[in-house]
C-alpha cells in the first residue's frame, strides 16, 4: 500500500469515517496545525534525555493522536470515535502545570534558545496555541462541541511553555 493514494491531488481530503473537505477547510487547518505542535514535541522529545519530562512528552504526544482524531471527524461521526478527550486529561494537565510551575516559577519573560529541546518546546507551544485557535474556530463554526479539547489545548500550550523552560534547568524528580 503506497501512501500516495493521489485523492488531495485536487486540492480535498478525506475525514475520518466518511466525507470529503477542502484542504483549507477549518477542520484540516486545525488538524494540520495540531500535527505540526506533535511533531515538534517529537523533536523536543528526541532530545532529551531519558526520564520524566520525555516519558511525559510522550503521553501527550498520544494524546494529541486522540484531538486530531476527533478535529478531523465530522460530527454527525463523532460517536465513532472510542477514545475522546475529557475532563479527566483536562484535570491531569492543571496537576502537571502546578508542578511545573512550582518546580520553576515564572518569574520573566524568556527567551527560546537555551537549548535544543527547550527551543522544541516552545515552538510545540506556539503552535498548540495556534491549533486552540483554529479549534475555537470550528466551535465558532458549529463544527465541535468537546469544551474539554479546548480547555486542554489551552493549558497544553501553558504546560509546554514551562516543559521548555524545565528542560532549560536540571530536574529533579
Amino acid at each position: 500500500m503506497s501512501i500516495s493514494t493521489r485523492r488531495g491531488d485536487g486540492g480535498e481530503t478525506d475525514l475520518l469515517y466518511g466525507g470529503r473537505v477542502s484542504k483549507h477547510h477549518p477542520r484540516t487547518e486545525a488538524y494540520g496545525a495540531l500535527h505540526e505542535g506533535l511533531a515538534a514535541l517529537g523533536l523536543a522529545r528526541a532530545l532529551l534525555p531519558p526520564g520524566p519530562l520525555r516519558d511525559e512528552t510522550l503521553r501527550i504526544q498520544k494524546e494529541l493522536f486522540l484531538i486530531g482524531a476527533e478535529l478531523a471527524t465530522d460530527l454527525a461521526h463523532i460517536h465513532r470515535l472510542k477514545e475522546r478527550i475529557g475532563e479527566d486529561h483536562v484535570h491531569r494537565l492543571d496537576k502537571d502545570l502546578a508542578e511545573a510551575e512550582e518546580k520553576s516559577p515564572v518569574t520573566d519573560w524568556v527567551i527560546p534558545g537555551e537549548g535544543a529541546a527547550s527551543a522544541a518546546f516552545h515552538l510545540a507551544s506556539t503552535v498548540v496555541r495556534r491549533a486552540e485557535r483554529l479549534a475555537v474556530k470550528l466551535r465558532d463554526d458549529g463544527l465541535l462541541e468537546n469544551l474539554h479539547l479546548l480547555a486542554y489545548l489551552n493549558r497544553l500550550a501553558d504546560l509546554l511553555f514551562m516543559f521548555g523552560k524545565l528542560s532549560e534547568e536540571p530536574l529533579t524528580d
